[in-house]
């Protein structure tokens, strides 16, 4: 139910969002005007935003991975890897297949390539923040990990329309999107693990 939920909300924000969206254009147009009132935090929020950068978060997943494997957790490795490299691929083939354009609105103070609809670094810091606080954090850490997490990729993916290189709805969409695969990882995971015990 939940994840249908998720998948009605993930089309009507592709739909909906992009040049013709009102709210997505206000918001693109308030982050560069909040931008040339605080030149000295563009900056941080550049150097935040780089975070979420694909060598940064693969980084991390690579890391939490390897531990994972040297302490045998074999199971909580694969579904980490699946996680975050099955959110990285569908995010790649989603943007492909939707083809919404970037904001334009303004010059952007950081470098892009790739198609707007959904936010990789929503989608990608979502799963792998998650997904390190899920399979990797010991449990008597793992709520506090997870809201740790939450918002450490809810900060990530806000840095992209106040730099003006995503629509709201791309990142709302993104955080959507690497929640769920994320889920659907440790779902599999959580059966696998009831099945071998019973």
């Amino acid at each position: 139910m939940l994840l249908a939920a998720a998948i009605g909300v993930f089309l009507f924000l592709e739909w909906i969002g992009g040049s013709t969206y009102p709210l997505d254009v206000a918001a693109i147009r308030e982050g560069a005007l909040w931008r040339a009132l605080n030149p000295q935090a563009e900056g941080i929020i550049i150097l935040y935003t780089h975070l979420g950068s694909a060598p940064a978060l693969l980084s991390m997943t690579a890391l939490g991975a390897g531990w994972l494997w040297w302490r045998r957790k074999r199971a909580r490795a694969a579904a980490l890897l699946a996680a975050v490299l099955g959110t990285r691929a569908g995010v790649e083939i989603l943007k492909l297949v939707v083809d919404r354009a970037r904001p334009s609105l303004d010059p952007h103070p950081v470098v892009v390539h790739s198609q707007s609809f959904p936010s990789g670094h929503a989608s990608n810091s979502m799963a792998t923040f998650l997904a390190l606080a899920l399979f990797v954090a010991p449990e008597h850490w793992r709520r506090p990990a997870v809201v740790a997490a939450v918002t450490a990729s809810l900060a990530m993916g806000t840095t992209r329309p106040v730099l003006g290189v995503h629509w709201p709805s791309d990142v709302l969409a993104g955080w959507i999107f690497g929640a769920s695969v994320t889920l659907l990882a440790w779902w599999w995971l959580n059966r696998r693990d009831a099945r071998s015990e019973a």
